[in-house]
């Protein structure tokens, strides 16, 4: 009678600990989301995007291919630390559908319901904190290798596997005969031993499928706990709340494996892997589950996709809440899109700058070195990609439709293909010209090209190339086009498609000073001859230079 007394009170002990750690552990997470509110870099200093672009590849369709974002554009861009700087999500689904949805050019103009949950996360506070805390609690971890479950066909099954169940069955029998005859514990410690091996055996022979099984639990808690959010605060998910019942009888067996980070603590979870680990618990539910998780996959993908957006979301309404120029891209009548005071989310102090898209158009802007050109073309894209992407941009405001982006920027030499550098860049240019054929409204990036040739060619073929962009077969395109030049007589011959900037510099004490900011016009500025003077050079070498300068300009503009 004691004894039972005693356990119980033990019990009823542990339970008021469990509970009041949990009490505590929503409550830190709570302050956490209050003081991250609107604030920037909340991800991994460490991230490595390596895994999402790998993911990405795999799962993408036709579509993605021609709306999203090409390899050579991503990167010319930094879109992988752009991404990583916008990055507000908590949850590894969230990080994972923000990457998707930014390179595979999926438009926010097409989810009205992400619009309503940002605008929802901004003003509720309560639905905000709510909701962040189911994101929070099922934290990093969840969607880490998931997607394999979802793909009917590559959970694998052997007939070797139903030594799972047998062996959990001899060792819940040795346990349970221990109290009567003691020399059963020699059997269970045999057996626990072999259970290890053999669990230690299962994970690496069917890598990437028992860890993301482990999420199914922490996955359908964690939608459970945002529908019901979502409809405490009045926004219904019928058809999420649909999917979540045709996933009850998988998420029983799924609490075999792990348990759900939104109800249990660090303690539990311990223990939890213990036992697992003793009776091949997530092994046994490989077994008998398989079969209904290829029938369940579509449901599954659905539903994991919807936690995703739904972190995507919060993590866009943090972004406008920061104290940075963050616009929501406003349309307008015409087909022109004028942006002011866009910046760049990756450099410390960015001077903003106006852009003026026109379809059929183009800008060119010139200047020298370092003046700012290449960062100039890199802000426009990367505002444009996530005003596409996440209808919100890095400007004081954005009047206009939004574009696919395509660039051509960074090139190198392909040693494994044999390809010198022009001819890298050579077929850049063809392929971008194909992508001009088409009717889908573009903005090119382009930085200096043809740079590899002499100074007739680059002319010549540059001028027929930009004007190719711009000049289809039955008059303009509907592609918007923007280059950057040191070519002064190219910009004279562009003049009636493209519209002339620059950005200038000075020569000071101390050197060469830039104030990043786009003039109107092309540049006049002799840097290199300034810049040689400054250094103490002969002045018979100057004034040489500058007469030479002279006559090159007068013979250029006959």
């Amino acid at each position: 009678m004691n004894l039972t007394l005693g356990v119980l009170v033990a019990a009823g002990a542990c339970g008021l600990v469990l509970r009041a750690a949990r009490i505590h552990r929503d409550r830190e997470i709570v302050t956490q989301l209050r003081h991250d509110w609107g604030r920037a870099r909340w991800q991994d200093s460490d991230l490595d995007w390596t895994l999402q672009s790998e993911a990405w590849i795999e799962s993408r369709t036709d579509s993605d291919r021609v709306a999203g974002v090409d390899a050579q554009t991503w990167s010319d861009l930094d879109l992988d630390e752009v991404v990583s700087a916008v990055d507000r999500t908590r949850t590894g689904l969230g990080r994972q559908a923000l990457y998707r949805r930014l390179r595979s050019g999926a438009s926010w103009s097409a989810s009205t319901h992400l619009e309503t949950l940002v605008g929802r996360f901004g003003s509720d506070a309560r639905f905000r904190e709510r909701t962040g805390a189911c994101l929070a609690a099922a934290g990093r971890a969840l969607g880490s290798g998931f997607w394999v479950i979802t793909r009917p066909g590559l959970i694998p099954r052997a007939w070797w596997y139903w030594c799972f169940p047998i062996l959990s069955l001899a060792m819940g029998v040795s346990i349970v005969v221990i109290p009567l005859d003691p020399r059963a514990v020699l059997p269970a410690l045999v057996l626990a031993v072999v259970n290890i091996f053999v669990r230690v055996a299962t994970s690496w022979r069917l890598p990437g499928v028992l860890t993301p099984m482990r999420q199914l639990n922490p996955l359908i808690g964690t939608a459970n706990c945002l529908s019901r959010s979502l409809r405490d605060a009045g926004l219904e998910a019928p058809s999420i709340d649909e999917d979540l019942a045709r996933l009850r009888s998988l998420r029983r067996v799924a609490r075999w494996v792990s348990r759900d980070p939104t109800t249990s603590g660090e303690l539990i979870a311990s223990g939890w892997e213990y036992l697992n680990i003793v009776f091949l618990l997530d092994a046994n539910a490989l077994l008998f589950t398989s079969r209904r998780m290829e029938e369940l996959a579509s449901v599954l993908e659905r539903v994991a996709t919807w936690v995703g957006e739904v972190d995507v979301a919060f993590s866009v309404a943090s972004l406008r809440a920061e104290p940075e120029s963050w616009c929501i891209p406003e349309p307008s009548v015409g087909p022109s899109t004028r942006i002011r005071g866009v910046w760049h989310p990756l450099v410390e102090s960015p001077v903003p700058n106006d852009a003026d898209l026109e379809p059929g158009t183009g800008i060119v802007i010139s200047g020298a070195n370092m003046s700012g050109k290449s960062t100039y073309l890199r802000t426009i894209g990367v505002a444009a990609v996530l005003a596409h992407g996440v209808h919100t941009s890095p400007a004081t405001s954005w009047d206009g439709p939004t574009y696919r982006v395509r660039s051509l920027m960074g090139r190198s030499d392909d040693l494994l293909a044999g390809k010198s550098y022009y001819q890298v860049e050579v077929d850049g240019i063809v392929a971008l010209l194909r992508e001009a054929e088409g009717e889908q409204p573009t903005l090119f990036l382009l930085d200096e090209i043809l740079r590899g040739t002499n100074t007739t060619e680059r002319l010549a073929t540059g001028e027929a190339v930009l004007r190719a962009f711009l000049e289809g077969r039955s008059g303009r395109t509907p592609h918007i086009v923007a280059v950057a030049t040191h070519d002064g007589e190219l910009v004279a011959r562009l003049s009636d498609l493209y519209t002339p900037w620059h950005f200038r510099e000075t020569v000071e004490p101390g050197g060469l000073h830039f104030d990043f900011m786009r003039r109107a016009g092309p540049a006049t500025t002799r840097t290199a001859i300034a810049l040689l003077e400054a250094s103490g050079a002969p002045a018979g070498v100057v004034d040489a230079a500058r007469e030479r300068a002279r006559q090159i300009d007068e013979t250029s503009h006959r």
